[in-house]
């Protein structure tokens, strides 16, 4: 195996590392709130403070490895992350665990944009798109796998259980990672000449201008952001909400909810790698712009038909399966996302657009659990959780058929 697919499946699989240190905190949710007394909204924040921290930390640390290497800056992150992992079993407050968390979670957020700034030195442009599918769905079958796992020791052992597991865990990455990876191809001890060439030039040292008046009079750029958000609300209940859903509503066990728990994940994985490739397919035939609304609106306006039906389902193990599939088909359309993302940057503002949708995305993480807990509080009330969650997925479908209008050139 040539030395850069041997990076792309390590950050694959650390990627996998990071989504159960990520995951593991929703299947003991219900035992956080009778341990420390919180309510549904303060549940809702303890959830949701990884994704501010983690929304604020993208760009410096972005910037912090296009400088200075990802060699380094992943594995100070993995360690880093991995020991707010573990300390999360030593929390003694509702205070102590926010601060915990959102450490936890600026930590994390190094390792996204590391790995992009990692892939641009490495992965030669024709075999990216293929590379950042893989390790975006590493992540998904991460947090399907979390959910089981998760129960199991918590049942067993207790709740702090997951957390020093998984915290330890994390260690051994850490150092595959420092072994495995130097921040520039020709510095790595096994590469080859040939692989060298393939390589090729993969960054450029041209300093670019990101036309910022143009991008923030394109009405594409904000229907692409109100999408990302719309759509992120529904993803965050599956991977908060929904362990505590099944157990409190649908009267599920900790271990068949923590099955369900791990399916809205492991839909994501055939999603995100099918996704990207059923769009290449329908652009060679359609065009890019058709192809990439035909995929974005049907995949989201079918996860909010499938929610819908799992919530006026009677039978849990059924009604768990409907909701879960609707997590597969959003993540339909992530492949066609990032395209347009590029698209509507050009060349000089391809990578900002990106980031711009990524902190969209993750703003919806940050409001979503606290927003779903506040309904909760307010309203007793699950159903009306969970249709708020289907209505911002149908409001993102909608809002998806501008992002690549027709008339566009």
């Amino acid at each position: 195996m040539a030395v850069r697919h041997r990076i792309v499946l390590l950050a694959l699989l650390i990627n996998m590392v990071c989504y159960t240190d990520r995951v593991c905190i929703a299947i003991a949710g219900p035992e956080l709130r009778r341990n420390f007394n919180l309510s549904q909204t303060e549940l809702g924040f303890v959830f949701s403070i990884f994704s501010l921290s983690y929304f604020l930390g993208q760009t410096p640390w972005g910037i912090l490895a296009d400088r200075h290497g990802s060699r380094g800056l992943i594995t100070f992150a993995i360690v880093g992350w991995s020991l707010f992992t573990a300390l999360t079993a030593t929390a003694w407050s509702y205070l102590s665990l926010l601060t915990i968390r959102f450490v936890f979670g600026a930590l994390e957020a190094a390792f996204s944009p590391s790995i992009a700034s990692a892939f641009g030195r490495w992965i030669p442009v024709r075999e990216r798109a293929t590379a950042f599918g893989a390790f975006l769905g590493g992540g998904r079958l991460g947090g399907a796998l979390t959910p089981p796992l998760a129960g199991y020791l918590l049942l067993h052992y207790g709740w702090q259980a997951p957390f020093l597991v998984f915290g330890a865990f994390g260690l051994f990455w850490a150092a595959a990672w420092f072994a495995a990876y130097r921040n520039h191809p020709k510095d790595h001890p096994q590469i080859t000449e040939a692989e060298l060439a393939a390589i090729g030039p993969t960054t450029t040292n041209q300093i670019t201008t990101t036309p910022w008046p143009t991008l923030l009079r394109n009405s594409r750029l904000w229907s692409l952001l109100g999408t990302a958000f719309g759509s992120t609300l529904l993803w965050q209940f599956y991977i908060t909400w929904f362990p505590t859903y099944l157990r409190e509503q649908r009267g599920m066990s900790l271990t068949e909810a923590s099955y369900y728990a791990g399916l809205p994940l492991l839909f994501g994985v055939a999603a995100t790698w099918s996704g990207g490739f059923l769009t290449d397919l329908l652009t060679r035939r359609l065009g890019p712009r058709q192809a990439r609304t035909l995929i974005g609106f049907c995949g989201l306006s079918t996860a909010a038909a499938l929610f819908t039906l799992g919530i006026w389902h009677p039978e849990p193990a059924l009604a768990a399966l409907l909701m879960s599939s609707a997590a597969g088909a959003v993540d339909l359309y992530l492949g066609a996302a990032w395209s347009s993302a590029t698209d509507i940057g050009g060349p000089n503002g391809g990578g900002t657009v990106a980031g711009l949708m990524n902190a969209a995305s993750n703003a919806a993480g940050f409001v979503a659990p606290v927003l779903l807990g506040w309904v909760l509080d307010r309203t007793h009330n699950w159903n009306a959780v969970l249709y708020l969650s289907a209505a911002t997925t149908l409001a993102a479908a909608v809002l998806w058929l501008f992002v690549n209008p027709r008339r566009a050139s």
